[in-house]
């Protein structure tokens, strides 16, 4: 097998199992961005001054780029299906239902994100950053614990340290033990 061939075989790997698939997810994420964009606008009017930007422009800022890259990915998967001659529609069979490994762990990694998400108000940024970087990574494949740890760690850290003292937006700190580690954390900083 040629390097040409091999390098064939590897990005047929990453791309989508099916384009019916791809803009399923993408029309997941352009609606719950459009929800999360409708919901900001109770944000709006909270400024510090009248030279504060307000507490949503970042939050909508993100959100109407995942609009723009979601609505941009569902042109270029229109063209590559109509290219391609293949369905928009999902096809409903026993094929859907098996998923090869690469599948399983991508599965996996929206299901750990998905938890992460819902864990923020009861275990906070600061605790459970570091644990999903750990894990996704481990679930994607990453295997050498010590540099998944330090890895882990660390990047919490940053990007902690970054919205917390840089952008000024305050994370999720959690309930409990948790919001007293990530207090103690915020102080530190």
């Amino acid at each position: 097998m040629s390097d040409e061939e091999r390098t064939v075989e590897t990005l047929r790997e990453q791309t989508p199992p099916s384009v019916a698939r791809d803009i399923g997810i993408t029309v997941v994420f352009l609606l719950f961005a459009a929800t999360f964009l409708v919901l900001s606008e109770q944000f709006a009017g909270n400024r510090i001054s009248q030279y504060d930007p307000g507490s949503s422009l970042w939050p909508r800022a993100a959100l109407l780029v995942i609009v723009a890259a979601g609505l941009l990915n569902l042109v270029l998967l229109y063209q590559r299906a109509k290219t391609n001659d293949e369905s928009v529609l999902p096809a409903f069979s026993s094929e859907v239902m098996t998923l090869t490994g690469k599948q399983r762990q991508y599965v996996l990694a929206i299901t750990i994100s998905v938890v992460f998400f819902l864990s923020q108000d009861y275990v906070g940024f600061f605790v459970s950053a570091p644990i999903f970087l750990f894990v996704f990574s481990y679930a994607i494949g990453y295997r050498n614990l010590v540099k998944l740890t330090v890895f882990s760690i660390v990047t919490g850290l940053i990007v902690f340290f970054l919205f917390r003292n840089v952008v000024n937006i305050a994370l999720p700190y959690g309930t409990g033990p948790f919001r007293e580690i990530s207090i103690w954390a915020a102080n530190l900083f």
